[in-house]
Protein backbone atom coordinates (compact mmCIF):
# COMPACT_ATOMS: atom_id res chain seq x y z
CA UNK A 1 0.00 0.00 0.00
CA UNK A 2 2.78 2.57 0.90
CA UNK A 3 6.74 2.51 -0.76
CA UNK A 4 6.37 -1.64 -0.92
CA UNK A 5 5.72 -1.61 2.73
CA UNK A 6 2.08 -3.51 4.52
CA UNK A 7 0.98 -1.37 7.34
CA UNK A 8 -1.39 -3.79 9.87
CA UNK A 9 -3.30 -2.68 13.04
CA UNK A 10 -3.60 -5.00 15.82
CA UNK A 11 -6.82 -4.62 17.76
CA UNK A 12 -8.47 -6.37 20.86
CA UNK A 13 -11.49 -5.78 22.14
CA UNK A 14 -14.01 -7.37 24.24
CA UNK A 15 -17.40 -5.79 25.06
CA UNK A 16 -16.40 -1.98 24.44
CA UNK A 17 -19.02 -0.96 21.42
CA UNK A 18 -18.65 2.95 21.77
CA UNK A 19 -15.65 3.60 19.94
CA UNK A 20 -14.77 0.71 17.76
CA UNK A 21 -16.31 1.19 15.04
CA UNK A 22 -15.51 5.21 14.18
CA UNK A 23 -11.67 4.09 15.21
CA UNK A 24 -11.89 1.27 12.68
CA UNK A 25 -13.61 3.32 10.03
CA UNK A 26 -11.27 6.31 10.01
CA UNK A 27 -7.65 4.49 9.95
CA UNK A 28 -9.16 1.22 7.34
CA UNK A 29 -8.36 3.64 3.96
CA UNK A 30 -5.15 3.90 5.21
CA UNK A 31 -3.57 0.01 6.00
CA UNK A 32 -4.02 -3.45 4.44
CA UNK A 33 -5.04 -5.60 7.15
CA UNK A 34 -7.21 -5.03 10.37
CA UNK A 35 -7.37 -7.91 13.02
CA UNK A 36 -9.53 -7.54 15.32
CA UNK A 37 -9.56 -9.97 18.30
CA UNK A 38 -12.86 -10.38 20.63
CA UNK A 39 -12.44 -12.72 23.69
CA UNK A 40 -14.77 -15.25 24.66
CA UNK A 41 -13.79 -14.36 28.12
CA UNK A 42 -12.85 -11.63 29.84
CA UNK A 43 -8.98 -11.50 31.18
CA UNK A 44 -10.34 -10.95 34.70
CA UNK A 45 -13.59 -12.03 36.25
CA UNK A 46 -14.17 -14.91 33.64
CA UNK A 47 -17.21 -12.93 32.41
CA UNK A 48 -18.96 -14.16 28.95
CA UNK A 49 -18.77 -12.14 25.86
CA UNK A 50 -21.86 -10.30 24.97
CA UNK A 51 -21.41 -10.75 21.39
CA UNK A 52 -22.17 -7.13 20.11
CA UNK A 53 -18.68 -5.96 18.97
CA UNK A 54 -18.66 -9.42 16.82
CA UNK A 55 -21.90 -8.05 15.04
CA UNK A 56 -20.44 -4.53 14.58
CA UNK A 57 -17.00 -6.10 13.33
CA UNK A 58 -18.91 -8.22 11.39
CA UNK A 59 -20.87 -6.16 9.61
CA UNK A 60 -17.77 -4.35 8.62
CA UNK A 61 -16.19 -6.94 7.55
CA UNK A 62 -18.64 -7.06 4.84
CA UNK A 63 -18.33 -3.44 3.85
CA UNK A 64 -14.21 -3.76 3.50
CA UNK A 65 -11.78 -6.60 2.81
CA UNK A 66 -9.09 -5.90 4.55
CA UNK A 67 -10.64 -6.14 8.39
CA UNK A 68 -10.44 -9.67 9.89
CA UNK A 69 -12.22 -11.51 12.49
CA UNK A 70 -9.91 -13.22 15.35
CA UNK A 71 -11.90 -15.43 18.50
CA UNK A 72 -10.19 -17.18 20.88
CA UNK A 73 -10.43 -17.54 24.62
CA UNK A 74 -7.19 -15.81 26.13
CA UNK A 75 -6.35 -15.87 29.86
CA UNK A 76 -4.47 -12.54 29.55
CA UNK A 77 -4.14 -9.56 27.14
CA UNK A 78 -0.28 -10.31 26.54
CA UNK A 79 -1.86 -13.45 25.07
CA UNK A 80 -4.75 -11.81 23.21
CA UNK A 81 -2.09 -9.58 21.31
CA UNK A 82 0.50 -11.82 20.68
CA UNK A 83 -2.73 -14.19 18.89
CA UNK A 84 -3.01 -10.94 16.48
CA UNK A 85 0.66 -10.85 15.90
CA UNK A 86 0.51 -14.39 14.70
CA UNK A 87 -2.19 -13.98 12.45
CA UNK A 88 -0.36 -10.81 10.48
CA UNK A 89 2.84 -11.61 9.31
CA UNK A 90 2.72 -9.90 5.81
CA UNK A 91 2.74 -6.19 8.02
CA UNK A 92 5.96 -4.96 8.06
CA UNK A 93 4.58 -2.05 11.02
CA UNK A 94 1.76 -3.16 12.56
CA UNK A 95 -0.59 -0.27 14.41
CA UNK A 96 -1.94 -0.59 18.17
CA UNK A 97 -5.05 0.50 18.59
CA UNK A 98 -7.04 -0.44 21.12
CA UNK A 99 -11.45 0.06 20.92
CA UNK A 100 -11.40 2.60 22.92
CA UNK A 101 -8.82 4.69 21.08
CA UNK A 102 -9.42 6.61 17.32
CA UNK A 103 -7.11 8.52 15.52
CA UNK A 104 -8.12 11.24 13.30
CA UNK A 105 -6.56 10.94 9.73
CA UNK A 106 -4.14 13.41 10.50
CA UNK A 107 -2.42 11.38 12.71
CA UNK A 108 -2.39 8.39 10.85
CA UNK A 109 -0.41 10.24 7.92
CA UNK A 110 2.10 11.62 10.39
CA UNK A 111 2.99 8.25 12.55
CA UNK A 112 2.88 6.41 8.59
CA UNK A 113 5.64 8.64 7.27
CA UNK A 114 7.48 8.70 10.87
CA UNK A 115 7.77 5.15 10.91
CA UNK A 116 8.15 3.70 7.78
CA UNK A 117 11.95 4.24 7.06
CA UNK A 118 13.10 3.78 10.50
CA UNK A 119 14.41 0.84 12.23
CA UNK A 120 13.47 1.07 15.52
CA UNK A 121 11.82 -2.13 17.11
CA UNK A 122 9.11 0.34 18.32
CA UNK A 123 7.34 3.07 18.81
CA UNK A 124 6.19 4.99 21.70
CA UNK A 125 3.42 8.33 21.73
CA UNK A 126 1.73 10.64 23.96
CA UNK A 127 -2.01 10.35 25.00
CA UNK A 128 -5.01 11.92 25.72
CA UNK A 129 -6.77 9.68 28.80
CA UNK A 130 -10.18 10.68 28.20
CA UNK A 131 -12.23 10.64 31.19
CA UNK A 132 -16.03 10.88 31.66
CA UNK A 133 -16.91 13.19 29.28
CA UNK A 134 -15.57 12.85 25.76
CA UNK A 135 -14.61 16.47 26.10
CA UNK A 136 -12.40 15.95 29.20
CA UNK A 137 -9.23 14.61 29.61
CA UNK A 138 -6.88 13.93 32.03
CA UNK A 139 -4.19 16.48 33.32
CA UNK A 140 -0.88 16.51 32.98
CA UNK A 141 -1.14 13.92 30.41
CA UNK A 142 -0.27 10.62 32.46
CA UNK A 143 3.81 9.97 32.34
CA UNK A 144 2.72 6.07 30.69
CA UNK A 145 3.55 6.47 26.87
CA UNK A 146 2.49 3.53 25.29
CA UNK A 147 3.44 1.55 22.49
CA UNK A 148 1.53 2.59 19.24
CA UNK A 149 3.50 0.57 16.51
CA UNK A 150 5.98 -2.67 16.12
CA UNK A 151 8.83 -3.20 13.65
CA UNK A 152 6.39 -6.73 12.93
CA UNK A 153 10.33 -7.86 10.71
CA UNK A 154 11.70 -8.32 15.00
CA UNK A 155 9.81 -11.41 15.86
CA UNK A 156 8.44 -9.40 19.21
CA UNK A 157 5.89 -10.43 21.32
CA UNK A 158 4.13 -8.84 24.30
CA UNK A 159 5.12 -10.36 27.71
CA UNK A 160 2.60 -7.94 29.88
CA UNK A 161 -0.44 -6.17 28.61
CA UNK A 162 0.53 -3.60 26.15
CA UNK A 163 4.39 -4.17 26.87
CA UNK A 164 6.64 -5.57 24.04
CA UNK A 165 9.22 -8.18 25.20
CA UNK A 166 12.36 -6.95 23.14
CA UNK A 167 15.95 -8.56 22.61
CA UNK A 168 19.39 -7.12 22.17
CA UNK A 169 20.27 -3.96 20.29
CA UNK A 170 16.49 -3.22 20.23
CA UNK A 171 15.56 0.42 20.14
CA UNK A 172 12.64 2.17 20.91
CA UNK A 173 11.42 5.45 19.52
CA UNK A 174 8.95 8.27 21.35
CA UNK A 175 6.80 10.36 18.72
CA UNK A 176 7.12 13.89 18.78
CA UNK A 177 4.19 15.24 20.64
CA UNK A 178 3.83 17.17 17.82
CA UNK A 179 3.15 14.72 15.08
CA UNK A 180 0.88 12.23 17.37
CA UNK A 181 -1.36 12.37 20.40
CA UNK A 182 -3.66 9.69 20.64
CA UNK A 183 -6.92 9.83 21.70
CA UNK A 184 -8.05 6.83 24.49
CA UNK A 185 -11.74 7.29 25.85
CA UNK A 186 -10.50 4.68 28.52
CA UNK A 187 -12.89 5.94 30.87
CA UNK A 188 -15.73 7.12 28.60
CA UNK A 189 -18.96 4.89 28.11
CA UNK A 190 -22.54 6.35 27.09
CA UNK A 191 -24.05 5.31 30.59
CA UNK A 192 -22.16 4.94 33.92
CA UNK A 193 -22.55 1.45 34.64
CA UNK A 194 -20.61 0.41 31.39
CA UNK A 195 -17.44 1.79 33.24
CA UNK A 196 -17.79 -0.86 36.22
CA UNK A 197 -18.60 -3.82 33.63
CA UNK A 198 -15.28 -2.31 32.04
CA UNK A 199 -12.98 -2.46 35.45
CA UNK A 200 -14.52 -5.19 36.27
CA UNK A 201 -12.95 -7.06 33.47
CA UNK A 202 -9.74 -5.18 32.47
CA UNK A 203 -6.07 -6.47 33.34
CA UNK A 204 -5.43 -4.45 36.56
CA UNK A 205 -8.79 -5.28 38.22
CA UNK A 206 -7.15 -7.02 41.04
CA UNK A 207 -5.16 -3.85 41.33
CA UNK A 208 -8.13 -1.21 42.29
CA UNK A 209 -7.26 0.25 45.55
CA UNK A 210 -10.11 -0.05 48.32
CA UNK A 211 -11.93 -2.44 45.21
CA UNK A 212 -14.12 -1.72 42.15
CA UNK A 213 -16.80 -0.26 44.04
CA UNK A 214 -15.32 2.08 46.17
CA UNK A 215 -13.80 3.27 43.05
CA UNK A 216 -16.77 3.64 40.80
CA UNK A 217 -18.85 4.99 43.64
CA UNK A 218 -16.88 6.88 45.62
CA UNK A 219 -14.27 8.38 42.54
CA UNK A 220 -16.24 7.88 38.97
CA UNK A 221 -19.96 8.96 39.89
CA UNK A 222 -18.46 11.98 41.79
CA UNK A 223 -15.65 13.27 39.66
CA UNK A 224 -15.78 16.31 37.99
CA UNK A 225 -13.62 19.60 36.80
CA UNK A 226 -12.55 20.03 40.64
CA UNK A 227 -12.28 16.37 41.38
CA UNK A 228 -8.42 15.34 42.21
CA UNK A 229 -6.28 11.74 42.04
CA UNK A 230 -8.93 9.59 39.91
CA UNK A 231 -6.53 7.22 39.10
CA UNK A 232 -8.13 3.68 40.15
CA UNK A 233 -4.65 1.87 40.90
CA UNK A 234 -2.17 5.07 41.16
CA UNK A 235 -4.50 8.12 41.82
CA UNK A 236 -2.01 10.97 41.77
CA UNK A 237 -1.42 9.38 37.63
CA UNK A 238 -4.47 11.34 37.22
CA UNK A 239 -4.15 14.47 39.22
CA UNK A 240 -7.02 16.37 37.93
CA UNK A 241 -9.17 17.26 34.66
CA UNK A 242 -9.10 19.75 31.95
CA UNK A 243 -11.70 20.66 29.21
CA UNK A 244 -9.83 20.04 26.03
CA UNK A 245 -12.24 18.95 23.34
CA UNK A 246 -11.52 16.30 20.84
CA UNK A 247 -10.46 16.51 17.35
CA UNK A 248 -13.29 17.12 14.67
CA UNK A 249 -12.81 14.64 12.65
CA UNK A 250 -13.39 12.35 15.65
CA UNK A 251 -16.54 14.30 17.14
CA UNK A 252 -18.41 13.64 13.08
CA UNK A 253 -17.40 10.45 13.76
CA UNK A 254 -18.54 9.73 16.91
CA UNK A 255 -21.63 11.78 16.22
CA UNK A 256 -22.61 9.21 13.50
CA UNK A 257 -21.83 5.96 15.45
CA UNK A 258 -22.22 6.57 18.69
CA UNK A 259 -24.49 9.84 18.76
CA UNK A 260 -25.44 8.88 22.88
CA UNK A 261 -21.90 9.86 24.07
CA UNK A 262 -22.97 13.54 23.20
CA UNK A 263 -26.29 13.00 25.79
CA UNK A 264 -23.42 12.65 28.89
CA UNK A 265 -23.33 17.11 30.21
CA UNK A 266 -20.34 18.66 31.74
Amino acid sequence: MYKNKNFGVEMVAFQDTEFIESSIRLIQPFVDNITVSIGDKSWFGNISNNGEVEKIVIRLMSEFKNIHLLKGNWKTEAEQRNANLKAMPECDRIFIIDSDEVWPSEVIHNVRDYVINKDSTVFNAFWNTRFKNINWRVDPREPFRPTICLNNRKNLEFYKNRLIKVGFNASSTLIPEKLCIIEHFSYVRDNDQKIKEKIKTFSHANEILNGIDFWFENVYLLSNLQSRCLHPTHPEAYLRLIVDPIHPEIENMLKKYSPKLFDIKD
